[in-house]
């Protein structure tokens, strides 16, 4: 019955056309949403669009765990250069596409609108290759299953724990004058527990400038709207 529902969700798809061009021209990976067989398409390794069935056009951002931004090379630390680590997280979302996985939710959604899923099997797939790291949005720590095979990669020397393992990293940069309501911050995330921290400043970023945490994980500085469309910042262009 699951397969016969996952097949009738790929033939509504396929039947969908969008100024002529069919929507399953982009990769489709098989994931079960709450036990429901469905079609989705992955643009990074934490995050996918669904392409079919009751949840239809949702995008979703996955919960435990992190893999590094794909929208350039902005991640480094250690002996790491950032177009290594890139590579590490165009291989996170190759990763995620080739599987079948199971996700589950209690269709909450985060701050910018993405339902919230946590997708145990893909995380640990991840996580244990050295492809992502355990991240939690508070000062607990992420499930105890993703801690172990994150270890058992930082050991190993796996992925991206092959050159250096920060005490954080950093996953996102803020600038003081980009205008948001309150501190600004940028986020930190614990490689022992994947805790989040906020590193609070004051300062303003130029666009590109490498951004370093006392930890010696870095982050280069590129607002949303330069990662994307026909203007990126010239830091990623490669």
């Amino acid at each position: 019955m699951l397969f016969k529902q996952f097949l009738l969700a790929c033939l509504v798809l396929a039947g969908s056309m969008l100024h002529g061009q069919a929507a399953w021209a982009k990769p489709v990976t098989r994931v079960f949403l709450n036990g429901v067989p469905a079609p989705v398409y992955f643009n990074d390794g934490d995050s996918f669009t669904v392409l079919g069935g009751r949840f239809d056009g949702t995008k979703t951002r996955l919960a435990g765990y992190n893999t590094l931004e794909s929208f350039g090379p902005v991640h480094h630390w250690g002996a790491w250069d950032a177009h290594e680590l890139y590579v590490v997280a165009k291989q996170a979302t190759l990763n995620a596409r080739r599987g079948v996985w199971h996700c589950y939710s209690d269709e909450k959604r985060d701050g910018y609108g993405r339902m919230l899923w946590l997708c145990p099997d893909l995380a640990v797939d991840d996580l244990r290759k050295g492809l992502g790291h355990a991240m939690s949005i508070t000062s607990g720590p992420s499930p105890t299953e993703f801690l172990e095979a994150q270890k058992l990669a930082q050991q190993e020397k796996r992925g991206m724990w092959a050159k250096g393992i920060p005490d954080f990293i950093v996953t996102s940069t803020h600038s003081n004058d980009e205008g948001y309501t309150g501190v600004t911050y940028n986020r930190l995330i614990s490689t022992v527990d994947g805790h989040t921290e906020q590193w609070q400043h004051k300062d303003n970023y130029k666009l590109c400038q490498d951004v370093c945490h006392s930890s010696g994980a870095c982050m280069i500085y590129v607002p949303f709207d330069r990662r994307y469309g026909t203007n990126p910042a010239p830091c990623l262009k490669h």
